[in-house]
């Protein structure tokens, strides 16, 4: 019986490997007409998305420095710590931003 099924599977591979071989008869240049396509997509949501970082990391600068004002005026122990962790955050966006643009264009 297992061997029978061995058998079935073997002869089923061989029907349906030619099938699979031909299935994208346009070859290489279909794919990279794809690739093109899908590249200037891209390329049409990179300024939007880069404005909208760069509003986040504005707003995210300005809520950092007014809770590290707080902190400081409180006389809180962590203030610098505070400052760095909140100045590290929008260093990022501002960086990943820069990363973002600099893959798709």
């Amino acid at each position: 019986m297992k061997r029978i099924r061995i058998q079935i599977i073997t002869a089923l591979g061989f029907i349906i490997s030619p099938t699979l071989i031909y299935a994208q008869p346009q070859g290489i240049e279909a794919g990279a007409s794809a690739l093109d396509d899908l590249t200037a997509g891209l390329q049409d949501y990179i300024d939007p998305v880069t404005t909208v970082i760069y509003i986040v990391a504005i707003i995210l600068g300005m809520v950092g420095a007014f809770r590290v004002y707080v902190s400081w005026q409180q006389g809180k122990d962590n203030v610098m710590q505070t400052a760095s962790g909140w100045f590290g955050s929008c260093l990022f966006l501002l960086i990943a931003n820069t990363v973002l643009r600099a893959m798709f264009i």
